[in-house]
Formats: C-alpha cells, sequence, structure tokens
C-alpha cells in the first residue's frame, strides 16, 4: 500500500472518533431527556367515550374492526384509531373531559388530502413513465437504474396511504428511504469513482434526434407539466392543515400578534413552525387572509406551492446545466439540465404533496437554491439559515456547509447567517416581548414529543431504540463535519455534497417521530443532483467555442 493510501486510512480515524463520541454522548442525553406524552385519559376510558359517540358508532357500524390502538397526540388529547385488516376505518381525539372530537373518516374519504387527480393510477403511472425516461440510463445494469427503482417505490406509500393502510405505508417506505441514506453516504463521503460508462435513457430511444431537437421537445414538456401543475395544485379541494395553520400564523402576523399560544381552534398545533414558516407567507395573507380553519380559502397558499416545484425545478436546471446563458453551457449540459428538472416534476409523489399546499415544498426550493449557490459560501449558507427559520432541520446542514472554509469566507458566511437570523429574532421580540423567543420554542417543542401511529418507530414498538438513531445523525453530522475541515476540497465536488446533504435529511427523518411522503421532497432535488446527476461537461466547451468564431469572424473582418 502506497503512502497516500495509508494517510487516507488513517485519515478517517478523527472523523470516525469523534463521530462516535458525540454519538455516545448524544445517545446517552437524548435517552434520559426522550419522553412521550403522558396519557392524560386511561386507554379502555378513552375506547368507551368514542364507542359511545354517535357519529363514531354510525361510521363503525358494519365495518368488522377489529383493532384499536390509543396513543396520546399531547398532553391534552388522546387519539383513538379503529382497524380492519390493517385499514384505519375511523380516528378520533378525546380530551380529558372524555369529549370526542373527529379526526378522520377512513371509508369516507376518497383521499387523505390535496387532488384527487394527482392520486389517479393512470397519473402515476404517466409521470412514473416519464421519470424513467429522463433519469434511467442504458446499459440497463447500472445502479443509477437502481436509484431510480428507489425513487420510484415511494409509489406504494402514496397507494396505500390513500387506502389508509397507515402501518403499510410508513413500512413500504423504508426500503427506499434506507437505500438512498446507503448510496447518498457513500457518495458523500466514500472513494471517488469513475462512473461506468453509461448513456441516458433518453438519448438512446432517440438516437435520430439531435440535442437541439431533443431540448425543444424538452422545453414543450416542462411547460406541459408546469401547466399540468397549475391546474391540479390552485384550487385543489383537500389541502393538508399545514397550509390552513400556516395561512392563519401569517393572518396572526398581520394583526401584529404571534402565533405561538394565539392561533384559532381547528387545526391541532398549528403554532409549532419556526417564526418565518408564517412570516414568509405574510404577502399572501394579506389578500387571503385565513381566520378559521377548513372553510377559508387558501388557493394563494396551493399558487405559493406550484411556484416552489417550479422554482426548484429551475434550480435543478442551473445546477446540472451550469452557465447563465445558453451560450455558455454546452448542448448536452443544457440537455441535462432539462432532464434534471423534468424528472423532478415527474417524481410522482410531487404533484400530490403540491395539491395539499404544505409547506415541504417551498422547503425544497429552499435547499435546491443553497445547491445551486453551494459555490457562493456566504449565500449558500444564508439560504440555509433561512430555510432553517423555516422548516428547523436544515438547520443541521450549516455545519457541513460551513467545516470546509477558511479566513474571509468562512467570516462572510457566518456573518450572513447571523444576519439571516436577526430579523426573525427582532420579529419575536417586537411582537412578544422577551417572551416571544420562549413562546416559539415552546409551540416547536410539540415536534419533538408529539405521539403518532406514522412513525417506523411506533409500528415496530422501538420507541426506546429513537433516541439513539437521533444520536447516530447528530454523530453523522459531526463526523461529516471533521472531514470536510480537514479535507475542504471535498466540497469542491457539488454531486458530493448534494449527497451528503441527502443523507442527513434522511436520516433526520427516519430518526423523527412522525413521517408522511410528503416529506420525500426534501431531499429528492438533492437526489437528482448526485445520484440522478449526468457528468457532462456544464460550461468549458461552450466557452471554447467562442473563441473559435470570434477567430474565424476576424478574417472576414479584415478582408
Amino acid at each position: 500500500m502506497s503512502a497516500p493510501d495509508r494517510r487516507g486510512k488513517r485519515g478517517w480515524i478523527l472523523p470516525l472518533a469523534a463521530g462516535i463520541a458525540v454519538a455516545l454522548v448524544a445517545g446517552v442525553a437524548l435517552t434520559i431527556t426522550h419522553h412521550q406524552a403522558k396519557q392524560v385519559v386511561p386507554p379502555h376510558a378513552a375506547i368507551q367515550a368514542a364507542l359511545r359517540d354517535r357519529p363514531t358508532e354510525q361510521v363503525l357500524a358494519g365495518s368488522r374492526w377489529d383493532r384499536v390502538t390509543v396513543n396520546s397526540l399531547d398532553d391534552q388529547s388522546e387519539h383513538v384509531t379503529f382497524f380492519a385488516g390493517g385499514r384505519m376505518i375511523e380516528s378520533v381525539s378525546v380530551d380529558r373531559r372524555l369529549i370526542v372530537s373527529p379526526s378522520a373518516d377512513g371509508r369516507t374519504m376518497k383521499v387523505p388530502y390535496g387532488n384527487w387527480i394527482a392520486f389517479e393510477p393512470a397519473m402515476l403511472a404517466s409521470l412514473a413513465a416519464l421519470f424513467v425516461l429522463m433519469a434511467g440510463v442504458v446499459p440497463w445494469r447500472r445502479a443509477r437504474n437502481l436509484d431510480v427503482a428507489a425513487c420510484l417505490s415511494f409509489v406504494a406509500p402514496v397507494v396505500l396511504l390513500q387506502h389508509e393502510y397507515l402501518d403499510a405505508s410508513v413500512v413500504s417506505a423504508l426500503p427506499g428511504v434506507v437505500y438512498l441514506l446507503v448510496r447518498c453516504g457513500l457518495k458523500a463521503l466514500g472513494p471517488a469513482r469513475e462512473p461506468a460508462p453509461q448513456r441516458p435513457l433518453l438519448a438512446a430511444l432517440t438516437p435520430r434526434l439531435d440535442p437541439v431537437r431533443r431540448i425543444r421537445s424538452l422545453r414543450v414538456l416542462l411547460a406541459v407539466l408546469a401547466l399540468v401543475f397549475l391546474m391540479v395544485g390552485v384550487g385543489s379541494p383537500i389541502p393538508v392543515d399545514v397550509i390552513y395553520a400556516t395561512m392563519q400564523g401569517a393572518t396572526r402576523l398581520i394583526h401584529g400578534v404571534l402565533p405561538y399560544g394565539h392561533m384559532p381552534p381547528g387545526v391541532s398545533h398549528g403554532d409549532t413552525y419556526p417564526i418565518l414558516t408564517y412570516a414568509l407567507y405574510t404577502p399572501l395573507a394579506l389578500f387571503e387572509p385565513v381566520n378559521a380553519s377548513w372553510g377559508a380559502s387558501v388557493d394563494l397558499g396551493l399558487a405559493a406551492a406550484v411556484l416552489a416545484a417550479l422554482a426548484a425545478a429551475w434550480a435543478l436546471f442551473r445546477v446540472l446545466a451550469g452557465g447563465r446563458t445558453r451560450v455558455a453551457r454546452s448542448p448536452e449540459a443544457e440537455e441535462a439540465g432539462l432532464r434534471a428538472a423534468t424528472a423532478w416534476l415527474c417524481f410522482p409523489p410531487l404533484l400530490i404533496t403540491v395539491s395539499t399546499g404544505t409547506t415541504d415544498v417551498a422547503l425544497a426550493a429552499m435547499l435546491a437554491a443553497a445547491l445551486m449557490l453551494w459555490r457562493r459560501p456566504a449565500a449558500c449558507s444564508g439560504v440555509l439559515a433561512v430555510a432553517g427559520w423555516f422548516k428547523l432541520a436544515p438547520f443541521a446542514l450549516l455545519p457541513v456547509s460551513l467545516a470546509p472554509l477558511r479566513g474571509r469566507r468562512l467570516a462572510n458566511a457566518l456573518a450572513t447567517v447571523v444576519g439571516v437570523s436577526v430579523p426573525p429574532v427582532v420579529l419575536l421580540l417586537a411582537l412578544g416581548g422577551l417572551h416571544g423567543p420562549s413562546q416559539m420554542l415552546h409551540g416547536m417543542s410539540f415536534q419533538f414529543s408529539r405521539g403518532s401511529l406514522q412513525s417506523a418507530w411506533s409500528v415496530f414498538g422501538l420507541e426506546t431504540l429513537q433516541p439513539g438513531a437521533q444520536a447516530c445523525v447528530l454523530g453523522l453530522i459531526a463526523a461529516a463535519a471533521i472531514t470536510l475541515w480537514r479535507r475542504p476540497g471535498l466540497a469542491r465536488d457539488r454531486a458530493r455534497m448534494a449527497a451528503l446533504m441527502a443523507t442527513i435529511l434522511i436520516g433526520l427523518q427516519l430518526a423523527a417521530d412522525y413521517w408522511a411522503f410528503l416529506y420525500l421532497v426534501w431531499f429528492v432535488p438533492l437526489v437528482g443532483s448526485s445520484l440522478l446527476a449526468d457528468t457532462v461537461p456544464a460550461a468549458e466547451p461552450a466557452r471554447a467555442a467562442v473563441p473559435a468564431r470570434a477567430a474565424e469572424a476576424v478574417p472576414a473582418l479584415a478582408g
């Protein structure tokens, strides 16, 4: 073994040791502090109260339910859920006064949320076929096609949740999520490898089309997809509760009131998000204020989700195509960027997610923008900080974005993070006084102690192991940050960094108390920029062509 190889082997000792140490310390601390919401109503009493409820009794009549579960949502109520053969029939909440409130009716709802058109088998199949066409390669025996298959496996949790098979929906997502976690982790921190010879499937199936004609066709397809997203997304009949809570909180801010502890009844724990979640939606609330749940229009919030999906597509195009103008990029690179943007819009769960109006699509756009700005550290760190104040999880990406920086670049990035964080803090202090930040933290604490059936930990009864998984994610972040600090050159590879960001986000989702397929959009753009990205020269050929054309023009001018 050569000396460089031995040094490379030894180079992993410190990051690995630090990661293990952080995981051990965090594991002990999280295990000691970990607690689930205490049951405020004994399970048997909650079940009896639900069975005595007249509407619940009518729903359960003839359903042949065979299982009932009781889990604590918070310190105020219990969730009682009835199942028949693994399918949810009815879910109600029972508070400490034994008052029953309906939660969901698995027999009468055609879809859990969003637009039913996006759930249609023909729509899912069409989007899946286009996704394979845009992201697949030939020969078939390539790891990238396994990556494509892993992304398409997420159709299963969508369909299962549509039919109210909650446990099966969570379990069916695990193979794809775990596979992408491992693949992205190896891509990010493993040794560099030359990709095996492969050709984009689209090019292989259209050998007679030159890149220019394929580019035109892809632009038309993108325009059609944008129109589909607009029609399916805006006016969706069943927006998710998140967009109602966001618009309610934004309306509260317009009236000079912090959302925390001051939300109208209807959406449970609608004040559990960081302050920017509400603040960024205040322009929409000015034109479409929301003061009630489920009855108000949130079409502007749905439109924002559509625009966020298209913005993420544009950012992916910029990442893969490179160059700010067509002259500055090669046709191959532009085609690769267009295929990446199209594949993102064809990812089958995305259209459903957009039609719910959830803010997760806006987060996906922010993460794609941060990746696009990766080579501008201050701007990238600033976008990640904004995303963190919007949805918390991106704060976990800041250590790996700052670790490879030195000197003035590090100072500028830190200053940007601080500068971005000042306005949210000022807003909290201005509207809530000195208690404003603590009110926000108290509201967000629900995310770390909530009870839920949609979690692999609850499905398998492994809640006691969950703090260990959370500690491992913290250890991963520490090991990755030290690796980048010691080897800053790794950060020049944007595909590696996209894979690392995806690894961390997937780890956070696996370790969380609650999971839904809506969260897939967090990391799919990052997977598209790493595992599914084409390694084609983006700008160099175009730059070389410009002087050549200029040289050809000189004799003509001279003549």
